[in-house]
């Protein structure tokens, strides 16, 4: 009697093990379902922030390379420039081109007759100065040449003049060698100029 009592209780404990163990694995595969959900919508959201910055850089990138195609044409069109030889900074004004500074290192210069399609009608001032010129050729349409234009320019000894030219400003040839000689038409304001001045000139043959 008392051994089928203890192996009652025996199996009674048992049981009650085996229902606690089994109980306890339901309430694992509950918890871990759980943790499996809000993991699986943890990354769903990640993958979502991730798609848009994706799409956010892509963007950034698509500007970046428009800006660099803009640039790399900026800079085809400057090399143009460059590789016609033209060696002047200027402006457009409603005359036409204003030569605003010489940026080359030629000491003899010519200065085309149009720029971008128009007419070179004036040297701005100082454009020239303080430069190693020695020798310089102004443009046929050229009416102006402006306040010390050629100020300082101590080797520029030839300077052919168009008979446009209707006025030479200030010291437009102040500081440059003694030798200088003005080529201009006979009659012609440069002429003029340059006999008040006590320029030598020269007229064209």
């Amino acid at each position: 009697m008392k051994y089928t009592h203890l192996i009652s209780l025996l199996l009674f404990f048992a049981i009650l093990v085996l229902a606690l163990f089994l109980s306890g694995r339901q309430i694992n595969s509950k918890i871990e379902k759980t943790i499996r959900e809000n993991y699986e919508k943890d990354i769903q959201i990640l993958k979502d922030k991730i798609n848009k910055h994706s799409e956010l850089i892509s963007s950034i990138i698509n500007i970046k390379d428009k800006e660099e195609e803009a640039e790399s044409t900026d800079d085809a069109k400057d090399e143009s420039t460059n590789a016609s030889g033209l060696e002047f900074e200027y402006i457009k004004t409603d005359g036409g081109i204003a030569i605003t500074k010489y940026t080359g290192s030629k000491t003899s210069v010519t200065i085309p007759n149009k720029i971008d399609g128009s007419s070179v009608v004036k040297i701005n001032e100082n454009a020239f100065s303080d430069t190693r010129i020695k020798s310089i050729t102004l443009p046929v349409g050229c009416k102006e040449i402006d306040w010390f234009a050629f100020y300082g320019c101590f080797a520029l000894t030839t300077v052919y003049v168009p008979s446009a030219v209707e006025i030479i400003g200030y010291g437009a040839f102040d500081g440059c060698s003694k030798a200088l000689v003005i080529y201009c038409e006979n009659g012609s304001f440069a002429e003029q100029y340059a006999q008040s001045f006590g320029i030598n000139y020269s007229n064209f043959k």
